[in-house]
């Protein structure tokens, strides 16, 4: 074989190797998975950070239900239509409800320790 065709063909097998890639009808690589399991609990401190409006290192309940909304605002998914649908007592009845489960030892506010947003 020819140095030109050899490269050709290497070029086009790589090509045929992406195009799945490129066409999205392949499922992310184990690595890929990996990474973004990785990187999962910065994402966690990251959202943490955002609801912790006062930078002090703890989540009030004012702050809780603050992010709450505007997440499910933004979010536009059934859980959030579901909830705007609820009458303003029952929606804060769910995030009183939702922020003591999180709330370990009753604190009063959540720590990082605390934050799983989606459990």
């Amino acid at each position: 074989m020819s140095n030109i065709f050899k490269k050709f063909m290497i070029r086009s097998s790589n090509f045929s190797l992406l195009l799945p890639l490129i066409l999205g009808t392949v499922k992310p690589a184990l690595s890929d998975m990996a990474f973004a399991q990785g990187s999962a609990n910065d994402r966690r401190m990251a959202s943490f950070q955002a609801a912790d409006t006062n930078h002090d290192g703890h989540i009030s309940q004012d702050e809780f239900e603050a992010f709450a909304k505007a997440r499910m605002a933004s979010s536009g998914g059934v859980r959030a239509t579901m909830f705007n649908r609820l009458a303003p007592e029952d929606q804060k009845a769910r995030l009183d409800a939702k922020f003591a489960q999180m709330d370990k030892n009753g604190k009063g506010y959540l720590t990082p320790d605390d934050w799983h947003p989606q459990s």
